[in-house]
């Protein structure tokens, strides 16, 4: 519950703020819309029992389509805000490359009924770096009055906690669901704080906007 409702508050700030937003902004509310979207998908999905595996629901190849379209978005999000800092097209080339990795993945490499361990971790290594990245660029140009005010400060906080935070997360799942379901549900409590926390801070952020 707490995960769902953290989500839809960002959710209806972007809406309701949509012409404030520049185009940066913008296009991180369409990964927040995607990212509703693909609650509500995976609630219905778990509800009604569509995807069976081994005798039981599973989501992860939502999962698997939610890491490829996730970095496309936030990649995109990135190639506008470090144009200055960094060739947009190398952003994008690295962009088109992940996804590229995550489409042979998921058909030739790996179920899409287990966890991408390692293509979550490598993108959030990639969203972090990008992240660091953007607040260099600030101190580097040293134009913004007042950080507290400057929505994209809190969408890159928001991406450079949640990302990091969830790093070791994403690489040891598999081996926590293989030591044990009952501790991989207490660790998933860690996972819905911290994506509480993401979602504030980008409703924060989206609310900044003028």
């Amino acid at each position: 519950m707490y995960n769902w409702v953290s989500i839809l508050i960002p959710f209806f700030i972007g809406i309701y703020r949509y012409k404030h937003l520049d185009k940066s902004l913008r296009l991180f509310l369409y990964f927040v819309v995607y990212g509703t979207v693909n609650e509500i998908v995976s609630r219905v999905v778990i509800r009604y029992g569509l995807i069976i595996y081994d005798g039981e629901t599973n989501t992860l190849p939502i999962t698997h389509l939610y890491l490829l379209a996730e970095f496309l978005i936030l990649g995109f999000f990135y190639s506008h805000i470090l144009k200055d800092i960094l060739q947009k097209r190398v952003i994008i080339t690295l962009v088109v490359l992940f996804v590229a990795y995550c489409i042979i993945n998921t058909l030739f490499l790996q179920s899409i009924f287990t966890y991408a361990a390692f293509p979550q971790a490598l993108s959030k290594i990639l969203l972090v770096g990008f992240s660091i990245l953007f607040f260099y660029k600030v101190m580097i140009d040293a134009n913004i009055p007042n950080l507290w005010k400057e929505p994209l400060v809190y969408l890159n906080l928001a991406v450079l906690i949640y990302y990091s935070g969830n790093l070791f997360y994403s690489l040891l799942f598999n081996l926590i669901v293989d030591y044990s379901r009952e501790f991989a549900k207490i660790t998933n409590y860690y996972f819905v704080g911290l994506n509480t926390l993401f979602y504030i801070l980008v409703a924060i952020g989206f609310s900044k906007s003028e």
